[in-house]
């Protein structure tokens, strides 16, 4: 199963590029191929007004190409102002209709400085997906608190006390059930 590990941010040295680094390795433990796409790399072009409908610039086509070849879509979501980022939704925006949408495996971790782990973000891209009838995955991974709780020199991500379920053990079994659902929906 090919996987798109989507960095939900065009931030610079931003936790959701290393959270979906993370992942690409427990994908692929899990039988997935995974592939990081980082939204920095997005093509400056895309981003004039002409860019919308056919008038999408050819440097866009591996961005879409990658959208097409997915299986499986894992959205790592930060939280910017109560609901992810705009770049994220940009992105989405540019994706060809139907054939990016329907059908399509979805999956979601979000991550927040703050308690909740974005997950208000999460739900809000959840509507989205979910209107243009993608097949969404309900084993979702909330990140709250990332800074405190990421090893910054093994990049763990710890617990801030003994009570805590484990995050690790949520990212793995989030990655190995994905990976199946993925199989079962597009097998």
């Amino acid at each position: 199963m090919n996987i798109l590990i989507v960095s939900g941010t065009n931030r610079e040295g931003s936790m959701s590029l290393r959270v979906a680094q993370k992942m690409a390795p427990l994908i692929e433990a899990a039988g997935g191929t995974p592939r990081v796409l980082d939204l920095r790399e997005l093509p400056a072009d895309i981003f004039q007004p002409t860019a919308y409908g056919k008038g999408r610039p050819a440097s866009f086509d591996p961005f879409q190409q990658a959208v097409l070849d997915a299986d499986g879509i894992l959205f790592i979501v930060p939280e910017y102002n109560g609901s992810y980022p705009g770049v994220l939704k940009y992105f989405i925006d540019m994706w060809s209709y139907p054939d990016s949408f329907e059908g399509r495996c979805v999956a979601y971790i979000g991550l927040s400085a703050g308690p909740w782990g974005a997950l208000r973000s999460v739900e809000h891209l959840q509507g989205v997906m979910g209107y243009r009838n993608a097949w969404q995955f309900n084993e979702r991974v909330f990140i709250p608190s990332i800074f405190q709780r990421w090893g910054w020199e093994d990049g763990s991500i710890g617990k801030l006390n003994e009570k805590e379920y484990s995050i690790e053990e949520l990212l793995e079994s989030q990655a190995r059930n994905f990976v199946a659902f993925c199989g079962r929906q597009r097998g």
